[in-house]
């Protein structure tokens, strides 16, 4: 802030209301002030005075009020001045060196005293600082105001951000009892994000996401993730396409210096395994039902965001899905943030947190509560209990009922529409209601096998083999969608369902336009290494495969146990 000096000879002409009776006096300030350049006005009595504030004929920067005039003391004036004046300075002009006059003067808050006689030097000093005071008042309270907008405007936006990011994730997230997880930000808005979605064919879907950075700017990072992640579950997509489509998205949405680490599980109780993808995040645990450390799969790939398509990597562990197991799912601000006596948890120590008798994830809560004041970091926890995945899958087969019913449907689709329709899931909503929970999970994954292999190997005609070369899995995604601009109405698949409840009996019959599986000597039992795992999965989920020669045409049955 510059000087009052500078400040005054760099500002327009000010100008002063005398409240004065003196003729010498007045001739006085009139004679120097002219000299300075500054307007005046006089009002010889207060009377004069209140009729010039109530309508006054300048912008006053600053009042000299004498105290003793014709009709009253100036002191019991100053209230009506502030009141008409507010941004103007007071100085009184008087002969009293009194200490209760000063004291009472200044309770008025007036802006300084000027005794009598006047010395007009000293009192062009007190004048200008007066005024450079008021000046700053202003200025002040300008920003004020401008901080307290800005504020509001801060608290609306947080709030309106507060709002959607709870509503996207509400609408993505489902709780299940089997699936506990905190998060601790720190700050308003986390950069860590939890998210449990359930496929069509029962199975679980658990992402943690820890973005770059902390506060709004992570969380920001982590919308575009959301939905896409929920649309994909929601179809039952495999791991490996979720993981490659979520990359793709963060490049083309995200600064080049931002990325989001990410934790992604598969729980598939239908055929008991776990599908884990770790990119970039800390290892994920597996412990037995006394939370002895049985495996960690630690990151093998890159956060998401950060490499090209064609650099990417979408491998995937796959294991074991046993009952009384917990899985465990952690951020990095759980190992790096220190305790209050400077110390961070190791696996074993967090492990140890999470076996406390009380809520699931308690000890956590309780240790980074009391034991950690402020964390710089964003803290999140899931653990994952694989008893109750595997209870809860059970008792919702147990608890549907199936009424005696049949049908048959049959769809044939030709052209683009056979890359339009999500088929598998449409079927499965369809029959859902008439078949069991467990013959619906088998359904699904049949189906969306089934489909797969006619649409991209039938009659796309690709080869899975080029996914295991490479930068495979992005040349056979090139490749797919080069091949389907070029389809046309000669390309068809024809599906056809029956279901007879008597039997529990659900056969799929799939036939496509394709040259068949058989073709180039390509025989039965090489199917799954040409066209990939789809086969040797259908073949142990269903009671009968039948693959009709040429190969074009397969045939699926697939039983229920559940009395009607």
């Amino acid at each position: 802030m510059p000087s009052f000096e500078l400040f005054y000879d760099s500002r327009p002409p000010i100008s002063v209301l005398i409240i004065e009776d003196n003729p010498v006096c007045i001739l006085m300030y009139k004679q120097f002030f002219m000299e300075k350049g500054i307007k005046v006005a006089v009002c010889t009595s207060i009377e004069k005075a209140k009729k010039e504030v109530c309508r006054p004929r300048l912008n006053y920067e600053l009042v000299l009020l004498d105290n003793h005039l014709p009709d009253g003391e100036g002191i019991k004036f100053v209230s009506q001045l502030k009141e008409h004046l507010p941004m103007a300075a007071i100085i009184i002009v008087s002969a009293n060196s009194d200490t209760d006059f000063f004291v009472e003067a200044f309770k008025q808050d007036i802006d300084d005293i000027a005794l009598k006689p006047i010395k007009m030097d000293l009192l062009w000093l007190k004048m200008k600082r007066s005024i450079h005071q008021r000046y700053l008042e202003k200025v002040n309270n300008t920003q004020r105001v401008a901080i307290n907008i800005w504020r509001d405007s801060q608290l609306q936006e947080q709030a309106l951000a507060k709002h959607l990011f709870g509503a996207m994730h509400g609408k993505i997230h489902l709780d299940i009892p089997a699936i506990n997880y905190w998060v601790k930000p720190s700050s308003l808005f986390s950069g860590d994000g939890v998210i449990h979605c359930s496929g069509p064919d029962g199975s679980d879907y658990v992402m943690l996401a820890d973005a770059m950075g902390h506060g709004l700017a992570a969380a920001v990072s982590l919308m575009p993730m959301m939905q896409a992640f929920g649309a994909m579950t929601e179809k039952g997509l495999p791991l490996c396409n979720i993981v490659f489509e979520l990359n793709t998205k963060l490049n083309h949405f995200l600064p080049e210096d931002r990325f989001v680490a990410a934790v992604i599980i598969h729980l598939q109780p239908n055929n008991k395994t776990i599908d884990i993808w770790n990119g970039g995040m800390p290892p994920v645990i597996i412990v037995d039902e006394q939370y002895q450390i049985i495996k960690q799969i630690k990151s093998e790939n890159m956060a998401l965001g950060i490499l090209s398509d064609n650099q990417f990597s979408v491998n995937s562990e796959h294991i074991d899905l046993l009952d009384n197991q917990r899985v465990i799912l952690f951020s990095d601000g759980v190992i790096e943030t220190p305790s209050n006596k400077g110390k961070t948890l190791t696996i074993d120590d967090l492990v140890s947190l999470l076996k406390l008798p009380g809520e699931p994830l308690e000890g956590v809560k309780q240790h980074f509560n009391v034991e950690c004041e402020s964390p710089q970091d964003d803290i999140s926890v899931v653990l994952i209990d694989t008893h109750d995945i595997l209870q809860s899958f059970i008792e919702e087969d147990e608890l549907t009922t199936v009424q005696e019913s049949a049908f048959f449907i049959e769809h044939t689709l030709q052209g683009a529409t056979l890359d339009l329709f999500d088929i598998p899931g449409h079927l499965c909503e369809l029959i859902s209601k008439q078949l069991p929970l467990s013959l619906v999970t088998k359904v699904f994954t049949v189906l969306s096998e089934l489909y797969t292999n006619a649409f991209e190997h039938g009659v796309l005609e690709l080869n899975s083999e080029i996914k295991s070369q490479e930068n495979g899995f992005l040349a056979f995604y090139e490749e797919k969608m080069e091949r389907v601009n070029h389809l046309s109405n000669d390309n068809k698949i024809i599906l056809k369902v029956q279901w007879q409840s008597h039997l529990q009996r659900l056969e799929i019959y799939i036939e496509d336009s394709g040259h068949g599986f058989f073709k180039n000597d390509v025989e039965p039992s090489n199917l799954s290494k040409s066209y990939g795992r789809g086969l040797t999965l259908i073949k142990h989920l269903a009671e009968t495969l039948e693959i009709i020669p040429p190969g074009n045409a397969v045939r699926v049955v697939l039983v229920g146990k559940h009395k009607l």
